[in-house]
């Protein structure tokens, strides 16, 4: 259907443009035009129609505006869309990993740490994948502009930590490995440290000092004693996981991280490639 806009429809769009309003509910229909939950259904519907929405999810949609020609050509940031369906929110996990450079994995995924328990969901064929975090540790992103959308995004520290802490968002222990050894040589260390210390987990800090250990990362002699000081004292975990990986390895000092992965996992490109997300031109962090 031809993007026309009828009087009230044009009120809308018009609303919409002016308040720089990307997203819509069928509320904000209700409000703008002070009609019944059905018009805005069926105001809704026209609008999608027309070209000049992009249903979302139920009851959410995103504003394809003026500027998108006369044919209304939708939004292809992957990220635009995840950006409006939880709040809070940041990216993070093999997304920001691919927004930072730190990985070459296909993901087919987009992950979105928040804080609310909520089953993935799929647009424009994409799924994504909604992790949990904890309040205390919603920490360690900034905003960065990704296919000129602002976006929150974790910072490269925190997306190698988060990478550690959870390896399936990431691609698995072998593609973590990888990315600690990518982000060795660009990380801050000193901002390492403090999420460290933020995040108070023996076993991240653990594993994160064993895996740059097996890539001879540059890392200066006081951020070693810095994160060796986070440890619990006596503490010992397995580096992968056990019912993955068994119990069964050698143990590495001074981390006192059992390695029961093989470390032709660990040091070579042997897991399995997936269809790559493309997130466009990476941007420095603030």
């Amino acid at each position: 259907m031809e993007r026309t806009l009828s009087k009230n429809e044009a009120k809308v769009i018009l609303d919409l443009e002016w308040r720089g309003k990307t997203t819509i509910t069928l509320t904000d229909l209700r409000e703008t035009l002070d009609r019944s939950e059905n018009y805005a259904r069926y105001l809704a519907h026209r609008l999608v129609k027309k070209g000049w929405l992009e249903r979302l999810r139920p009851g959410l949609f995103q504003l394809v505006p003026a500027s998108r020609g006369r044919d209304g050509v939708a939004d292809t940031n992957p990220l635009a869309p995840a950006a409006v369906l939880v709040s809070p929110y940041f990216f993070s996990f093999g997304t920001a990993c691919t927004h930072h450079g730190l990985t070459e994995q296909r993901f087919s995924e987009v992950y979105i740490a928040c804080r609310e328990r909520r089953p993935a969901a799929i647009i424009r064929g994409i799924r994504y994948v909604f992790v949990h975090v904890p309040k205390q540790q919603f920490f360690g992103f900034a905003e960065t502009r990704v296919l000129g959308t602002t976006v929150k995004m974790a910072t490269l520290e925190r997306a190698l930590l988060d990478g550690i802490n959870r390896p399936r968002h990431s691609g698995g222990i072998g593609e973590v490995s990888r990315i600690a050894m990518c982000a060795a040589t660009r990380i801050s260390w000193d901002a390492l440290v403090e999420l460290a210390r933020r995040w108070s987990s023996s076993a991240l800090v653990q594993r994160l000092g064993y895996l740059f250990d097996l890539h001879h990362a540059p890392m200066p002699e006081s951020i070693k004693a810095e994160l060796l000081a986070i440890i619990r004292p006596h503490s010992k975990i397995h580096l992968g996981s056990r019912r993955k990986w068994g119990n069964s390895g050698k143990l590495a000092k001074p981390w006192n991280v059992v390695v029961n992965v093989p470390h032709e996992v660990l040091l070579a490109n042997g897991e399995t490639r997936r269809r790559r997300v493309v997130l466009g031109a990476r941007k420095k962090n603030r």
